[in-house]
């Protein structure tokens, strides 16, 4: 039977024919024997492909369209239906290979067999599911042995179920699209996804290790894409777009997801940081190519777990306790010195494989690990965490590799994901807890003074300093004694238990959660005091939502503001005058705010009604303010008081000044380290007494 004979009962246009007949004569034969239904001839057509060169791939592509389009899924697996199950294994097998070995096409460009696929996508869609069903373990149990792993094994399986996937929403809007918009499709992604993250090892069980070590990694770095295209949100708004929700429920539950994507970037990582050094510095050396694939797959691995941090609270928290900012740190670490290297100008300027591609995935990863510290409830977490890490070592280890762009084909570099992170994290220097985690790594943080380093990066030099400098002040304030007030003395004045360190029967104060008494008396007596008036205050130094971390840091809150307001006195000078011309009406119910939500800290002047928490008609403050112009030995400053703007993640509060609070309400007490030390057998004593706070 002839070409034309064989193409008209296959449907192939007149062209198409005659592209056939300008195959190799023995590719001819073969391929008018594949087409004729030879099973045999249609596999040896597979093995071909290497041998011809890219101009003739289109021509057996056509073959394996054909074949596709002239048969169906069947719905049992029998003797009858095997021969029509391997030709289309073999036809889809042709098409993974054609697109992996046909050069890239332009951007906005499809390649022909990404066109087919999506163009046919209800025909080889059903045999993607059909060999993931019959051939490959189960997502959950990757030891089980498949179904019919006589049909194929289960490395190429897997290669015929993801390659597609990946060609699609790499190459077509359409694609992507498709997996966007479709719950059968992001099931079966899902499905997929967990199952290649749950392999142990890279050679697959049914294929000789020499043949497939390392395309497992391979295809686990480039599925990271697939699975972020799934849940990112489509560009065009008219196009629908499932909730995260769908894809969550898909993969089983929150807690497969998590697992599965942090096991894939500490997977992803180990792989890329295996990668041997490359012989040349070219475009085409294959150590280059596996660096790039591996970079691009932990990018939109970073991508993918700040998408779903950002609209899944479930998971964001899941993420936290699971490690994921060690994780991604870990990452970073590995990766820097791979990434981080100046080539020569050939690669560096490379769309692709270039330096500032390289740089992506620092990029990503930096942005993750800032927005789970911004939106989480508890960002001091957090922030221990990645210093726990050794985040800023390796932030540290930026300063001596080239800056993103420092030439002139390269964007500025600007404020981007390492030094905006490097501030984020100073925003927190007055937590306990974070003090705390940086004095257990703080001579891992001098081994190597700025001064003496080649810094070749100076955006992120003088961050790093500042930020240094921060951490010096920090670890200044750490010897004060944290504040404890569950275990502290009577607050009543002339207690005989006020000689104590401790009270054994404690009563808190309802109001302020800060002031404790041995008993109903003393609290009364205080109550007159003047606790009364200094209650408010209190409130509005700890806040009403009484925050652990920044009860215990009130004292390194205070040390803090006491010396950025006496380091920026020119500065509040000047905003107490342009205040004053401001807001004439308000001239003496001005307040200083100290900004620590940012880094550097920041001052304002704003009249006391326009602060948060703050009642501006109460007339406490006045009285406030005048008691403390009274008791203070410097000159009227211009406002009444100060205020500390802080954050704990997401929540932001504005806390009346800790310094002067601490230093009038308890008369200097816990600022005094004679009285704050307090002895480890004394603590044990008061303890063994068993009487637990009532609050009153």
């Amino acid at each position: 039977m002839s070409f034309a004979a064989v193409g008209s009962s296959l449907r192939l246009s007149a062209g198409e024919t005659q592209a056939l007949k300008s195959l190799p004569v023995a590719t001819q034969i073969t391929a008018k024997r594949a087409l004729q239904g030879s099973t045999a001839d249609l596999g040896r057509l597979v093995d071909y492909i290497s041998m011809l060169n890219s101009s003739r791939y289109c021509c057996l592509a056509l073959i394996f369209h054909a074949t596709l389009d002239s048969i169906q899924v069947p719905n049992y697996i029998n003797p009858k239906t095997i021969p029509t199950i391997m030709r289309a294994k073999w036809s889809l097998m042709g098409l993974v290979k054609i697109s992996t070995v046909t050069p890239s096409t332009s951007e906005g460009e499809d390649d022909p067999v990404t066109k087919y696929i999506v163009r046919k996508w209800d025909e080889v869609y059903p045999w993607m599911r059909f060999f993931a069903r019959n051939c490959l373990p189960p997502p959950y149990d990757v030891s089980v042995t498949p179904p019919r792993p006589d049909l194929c094994n289960v490395f190429d399986a897997a290669k015929l179920c993801i390659t597609p996937l990946s060609l699609i929403c790499t190459q077509s809007e359409e694609g992507r699209h498709l997996l966007r918009s479709s719950i059968s499709v992001q099931h079966f992604v899902a499905q997929l996804w967990i199952l290649i993250g749950n392999l142990q090892g890279d050679v697959l069980q049914g294929d000789p290790g020499n043949t497939t070590d390392g395309l497992v990694s391979m295809l686990r770095a480039s599925f990271a894409l697939t699975n972020h295209v799934c849940v990112s949100e489509s560009e065009d708004p008219d196009k629908i777009t499932l909730p995260l929700s769908s894809y969550i429920q898909a993969a089983g539950g929150v807690k497969p997801v998590v697992f599965t994507l942090l096991r894939y970037i500490r997977r992803i990582t180990r792989d890329a940081a295996a990668v041997e050094e490359p012989r040349s510095w070219t475009t085409g050396d294959r150590s280059i190519k596996q660096l790039h694939l591996y970079t691009v797959g932990l990018h939109y691995s970073f991508e993918f777990i700040k998408v779903i941090s950002r609209q899944d609270v479930s998971c964001c928290a899941q993420l936290i306790r699971q490690g994921s900012i060690r994780t991604v740190v870990d990452a970073i670490s590995q990766m820097l010195p791979k990434i981080l290297v100046q080539a020569n100008k050939e690669l560096d300027f490379h769309p692709q494989l270039g330096l500032a591609g390289r740089q992506n995935v620092l990029w990503s990863g930096y942005a993750y690990i800032a927005s789970a510290i911004r939106d989480a409830d508890d960002g001091v977490a957090c922030v221990c965490q990645a210093i726990d890490a050794g985040l800023i070592q390796t932030l540290e280890k930026g300063v001596v590799c080239p800056p993103h762009a420092n030439r002139r084909d390269h964007p500025t570099r600007g404020r981007l994901g390492d030094i905006e992170l490097l501030f984020l994290l100073a925003t927190f220097f007055m937590y306990h807890r974070v003090v705390e985690s940086i004095f257990r790594h703080w001579f891992r943080m001098q081994s190597a003074p700025m001064e003496k380093r080649e810094i070749r990066d100076k955006g992120l030099g003088v961050a790093l300093e500042l930020v240094l400098t921060s951490t010096i002040d920090a670890m200044d304030h750490r010897s004060v004694q944290p504040i404890n007030f569950h275990e502290y003395r009577c607050s009543g004045p002339g207690c005989p238990m006020c000689t104590s360190k401790f009270v054994s029967k404690k009563r808190q104060c309802a109001g302020c959660l800060v002031s404790i008494y041995c008993s109903e008396k003393c609290q009364r007596t205080a109550w007159h005091n003047g606790h009364k008036k200094w209650c408010q205050v209190l409130r509005c130094t700890v806040g009403p939502w009484g925050s652990r971390d920044i009860r215990k840091s009130l004292q390194v809150i205070a040390g803090f503001e006491t010396s950025e307001i006496s380091g920026m006195a020119k500065d509040v000078e000047s905003r107490v005058r342009e205040a004053q011309r401001q807001f004439p009406a308000f001239r003496d119910k001005l307040v200083l705010m100290l900004d620590m939500t940012v880094y550097p800290p920041e001052v304002h002047v704003l009249p006391v009604h326009k602060l948060e928490q703050f009642p501006g008609d109460d007339p406490i403050w006045p009285e406030i303010a005048d008691e403390i112009r009274q008791r203070s030995d410097s000159p009227p400053k211009g406002y009444m008081f100060s205020v500390v703007k802080v954050h704990l993640g997401k929540s932001k509060f504005t806390l009346f000044s800790p310094s002067t609070a601490l230093r009038m309400a308890f008369v200097d007490q816990y600022f005094s380290d004679d009285e704050a030390s307090v002895d480890e057998d004394e603590m044990k004593d008061s303890k063994a007494l068993g009487d637990q706070s009532i609050r009153t």
